[in-house]
């Protein structure tokens, strides 16, 4: 009685507070014609989730939770022993491919606009109106000069730096925290990140480097560009001929890049498996910070636990996780002196931006069962099942009400709010383009984090200055461009 009454009131306040295409006009209702409420009795659902998600237990959990709530209606759902990144173009059509798929926007996006995903009745959802119009554009696509979205966006992903509170310098407090605002100062700047890690490597300290990471990864490096003035796309994002990854003083971040990889000389970072040892990198006193996404907070903690040093309470309290530091305004992490960075920090520094990501669920085109699939979407975006997956993931979910209830205790949870709502995360573009800015992307980061190492071999340098860094970049675009218009 209780949850039906529950369920009136909700269905009540959405009436009366819902936008006006919450009816949709009759092409809306059209598009979406084959969710019609019925579910389909029998209807299994298969689900294709995040791997961190499978192997910390939190997916099982929602596919128990899912199946109990409906088991009276003869609808379940269960766990795809597939890889995460399935083509669904190829596998689909066969009937090999997910009903519902949790993935990142871009990737969903790719299969939307060649119409492999549905697009959904999202106005009639219970989460319509609480998730930021922000994080439904990551899912929106134009047809018919109508607003369609082809996805249910969960969470928020972008950098955040990681570090163990307890692996710090212990003179922090008195030689590196200049504005004493009890701060770490090589958090607040990556040059004095820079000179601290300098110190640490040649000096020695609790850890062997300071801050180590991997430094070709498009999705995190591609965010020093954006910071001095590029972009992917024109039009916001939706235009692929205009590729702006050379325009601004982009080629100021990545020479920032190259200066990180001579001083940590160090191969790994030029390897995209450095993300796999990251965590226990971090857990073992090899490097003091590193950036990556808030979802796989629980791998650092996991990684801390198994070293035998910490309990998991103990674990969860000394990890931490914020902003990634101000750049450099002239993009040399060694010009200015730290210490101006931090007491000057408006006209020393630049806030960084990250590109970011909103993690969502699509559901398949091919799927016999659209209505089963979107109740598992709807239970899966839940309040309860968004503060479950926050609490075994460390997700920054994009529904607000959650963001809120997480907020009071972590302070993260709204910084990245604040990030996106005020600019600083620019979102991966929606649209099919997108996958050609991988590769070509990758391979330049590669070369430039290699040059730091060629005069060692006896090689001549090819990008010692930002021009020649800014030759390489504009190649990179054209190598884009003709990805995209050959794939046309």
């Amino acid at each position: 009685m209780k949850r039906t009454l529950a369920l009136l009131l909700c269905l009540a306040l959405l009436c009366a507070c819902a936008p006006t295409l919450a009816e949709g006009s009759e092409r809306y209702k059209a598009v979406t014609a084959r969710f019609n409420g019925q579910l389909e009795k029998g209807a299994v659902v298969n689900v294709l989730e995040n791997n961190t998600a499978i192997e910390l237990g939190y997916v099982q959990q929602l596919i128990d939770a899912f199946n109990e709530a409906y088991r009276d209606q003869g609808v379940s759902a269960q766990i795809m022993d597939i890889d995460q990144y399935s083509d669904l173009a190829t596998d689909g059509p066969y009937g090999y491919g997910p009903d519902v798929w949790y993935q990142a926007n871009d990737i969903l996006m790719k299969y939307a606009t060649k119409k492999h995903l549905l697009p959904l009745p999202i106005y009639s959802l219970e989460s319509r109106d609480l998730i930021p119009q922000n994080a439904w554009d990551a899912y929106r696509m134009q047809m018919y000069g109508e607003d369609f979205y082809c996805g249910v966006p969960i969470n928020v992903q972008s950098g955040m730096l990681f570090y163990i509170e307890s692996m710090l310098p212990d003179n922090w407090q008195a030689e590196w925290d200049l504005n004493q605002n009890g701060t770490p100062d090589f958090f607040e700047t990556f040059t004095a990140l820079y000179a601290l890690s300098q110190d640490i490597q040649q000096n020695g300290g609790k850890t062997e480097y300071g801050y180590l990471d991997d430094l070709v990864d498009v999705y995190f490096s591609v965010g020093y560009a954006l910071t001095y003035g590029a972009y992917v796309f024109g039009d916001g994002n939706t235009n692929p001929d205009d590729i702006g990854l050379a325009k601004g003083d982009a080629a100021k971040g990545l020479y920032m890049l190259r200066q990180w990889a001579a001083l940590m000389n160090n191969t790994e970072v030029l390897d995209k498996t450095f993300a796999a040892a990251a965590y226990a990198y971090l857990a073992q006193g090899k490097m003091l910070c590193t950036i990556t996404t808030p979802d796989v907070k629980q791998m650092f903690i996991r990684a801390m636990v198994n070293t035998g040093s910490w309990t998991q309470e103990e674990a969860e309290a000394d990890l931490k996780m914020i902003n990634v530091p101000r750049l450099p305004a002239s993009a040399d992490l060694t010009s200015d002196a730290w210490q101006d960075t931090i007491l000057d920090m408006e006209s020393k520094t630049v806030r960084t931006k990250m590109m970011g990501g909103v993690n969502g669920y699509g559901i398949s085109a091919y799927t016999e069962c659209p209505n089963a699939s979107l109740a598992f979407v709807e239970f899966a975006t839940s309040y309860e099942q968004v503060m479950l997956r926050n609490q075994v993931l460390g997700i920054t979910p994009a529904r607000s009400d959650a963001a809120a209830a997480i907020g009071q205790t972590d302070a993260t949870v709204q910084m990245i709010f604040d990030n996106l709502n005020e600019g600083y995360i620019d979102v991966m573009p929606a649209i099919n383009e997108t996958a050609q800015i991988w590769t070509p992307g990758e391979s330049f980061l590669i070369d430039l984090c290699t040059d730091a190492f060629r005069l060692s071999r006896g090689e001549a340098e090819l990008y010692e200055t930002i021009e020649k860094i800014q030759q390489g970049l504009e190649r990179m675009v054209q190598q884009i461009f003709d990805a995209i218009h050959t794939l046309a």
